[in-house]
């Protein structure tokens, strides 16, 4: 629900240990750019090292601090960009940034990374992963591929076009917060004439069987889990002139969109403080599926796409009614999740743009940037508080506010007659204003009647009064 942008360290983050819900990042690449803060090149940024190996091990610094804040529950996911070994020109000694610092090779040699053969990828981000496995102690739960879909063109004629990038998912312990049926993905019918590809595109029906075979399993109907390939297009990041930033980088908000929503609660609960998740239930099943989707185990049980018998017995059946799993509300470690919550808290130690920091906030968490440069601090700071920017975050539609023209009175302040009360009005209408009703007692039957006029007909016996 709000955001707080930190010019400071990625290896010296000022926040208490064990206070951080989620962690997106992804750091500067090695050897592709070097940052700036008001046209000048600053010390100490990551990635302007002169080996592979001294921005491994600086990363590995920056992630051990990491790991500090980072809550036992927690997880965190790390997107690295690989490099090829090229030639850099015979220089001999040059730069990576800027041809002045490029790592000493042999004269005569000039590579960028002298102990990896020429054309061969050096492999920076399974370094590091390792790395992370090896020297933290830390669980690599998943690898997942960005393919870019609009991807940069490349103009080698020996190999593949680079055409994506690897994000790794790690864990502190092998049990940690996730909620991903928050981003299920809709179910693709199988190809069930194994020819005809159009079938592949067919969404399954919830409730329906998607297929005819004598199969035990049936499509979850809040979705199938996300691969580990996810193919998400870059977005263009437009900055204001009057911010004078000229290079920056941005990745796509979709990708901390699915990673917060599936791995840092909505509300962190202030009673006994672990992060509210989602909670299921199932429907009963339909008898009639015993029939046709049913297979034995050898020991006399039998099982209904994933459901034992007995548990249908015990959950009562409905006919017509398929296996159904649905979303029902949030649960904690109390009793009764009753108590109030505080935003789940995520933090980008590489903040740049502020894209983690925006997209935390839109889905209602405490998004955290953290950034050594003075520049994109400032613009992380415009990004999280412009509104067109909040909106596209959000996914809704941004509409300009309606210009006023100077002296013009605002449409709605103009003040309407208000309609009084039913009781109060006259039979022959409202405009005649409010009418004060008097209970008189007709002579002729006893009855009460309620007239504003007593000289009126009694409405049951029709005498006057």
């Amino acid at each position: 629900m709000s955001v707080q942008i930190i010019r400071g360290d990625a290896a010296q983050i000022p926040l208490s240990d064990d206070s951080v819900d989620l962690i997106v990042s992804s750091p500067p690449y090695w050897s592709l750019r070097a940052y700036q803060d008001n046209g000048e090149t600053y010390d100490g940024q990551i990635g302007a090292e002169a080996t592979p190996g001294e921005f491994v091990d600086a990363l590995i610094d920056c992630t051990r601090e990491w790991v500090r804040v980072l809550k036992p529950t927690g997880s965190m996911w790390i997107n690295l960009g690989d490099k090829y070994n090229a030639y850099n020109g015979n220089r001999g000694a040059g730069t990576i940034q800027s041809n002045d610092v490029r790592q000493a090779a042999p004269k005569g040699n000039g590579l960028d990374v002298k102990d990896v053969r020429h054309k061969s990828l050096i492999g920076i981000p399974w370094r590091y992963a390792i790395r992370c496995i090896d020297d933290l102690g830390l669980i690599l739960r998943a690898e997942v591929i960005w393919s870019k879909p609009n991807g940069l063109p490349e103009s080698v004629t020996d190999r593949v076009r680079r055409s994506h990038e690897q994000w790794f998912h790690f864990t502190l312990s092998p049990r940690y917060y996730s909620a991903v049926d928050e981003i299920r993905e809709a179910h693709l019918a199988p190809n069930r004439s194994g020819t005809n590809p159009k079938h592949e595109s067919a969404p399954f029906a919830v409730g329906i069987p998607a297929h005819t075979s004598l199969s035990t399993t049936q499509p979850n109907p809040l979705g199938k889990l996300p691969g580990s390939v996810w193919t998400i297009p870059t977005e263009p990041l437009h900055v204001p002139d009057h911010l004078g930033i000229d290079h920056f980088a941005a990745f796509p908000t979709e990708w901390p969109r699915r990673i917060i929503q599936g791995w840092s609660p909505r509300g962190i609960c202030v009673e006994c403080g672990e992060g509210r998740r989602p909670t299921s239930e199932r429907d009963p099943i339909d008898p009639r599926f015993l029939a046709s989707n049913k297979r034995g185990d050898g020991r006399g049980n039998v099982e209904v796409r994933g459901v034992s018998q007995s548990s249908i017995l015990r959950t009562g059946l409905q006919a017509g009614q398929s296996p159904a799993t649905r979303i029902t509300g949030e649960a904690c470690a109390c009793p009764e999740p009753t108590a109030p919550t505080r935003p789940a808290v995520v933090l980008d130690p590489f903040g740049g743009t502020g894209t983690t920091a925006l997209v935390a906030h839109a889905l209602g968490r405490h998004g955290i940037s953290v950034d050594m440069s003075s520049d994109y601090c400032r613009l992380a700071q415009w990004r999280t508080s412009d509104p067109k920017q909040q909106a596209k975050a959000a996914r809704r539609e941004y509409r300009e506010p309606t210009p006023q023209v100077e002296g013009q009175s605002p449409l709605f302040d103009i003040e309407m007659p208000q309609k009084p009360p039913p009781d109060k009005f006259h039979r022959t209408g409202w405009q005649n204003g409010p009418v004060d009703r008097t209970n008189y007692k007709c002579s002729a039957c006893g009855k009460e009647k309620q007239y504003a006029d007593a000289t009126r007909p009694c409405p049951s016996c029709g005498e006057a009064a």
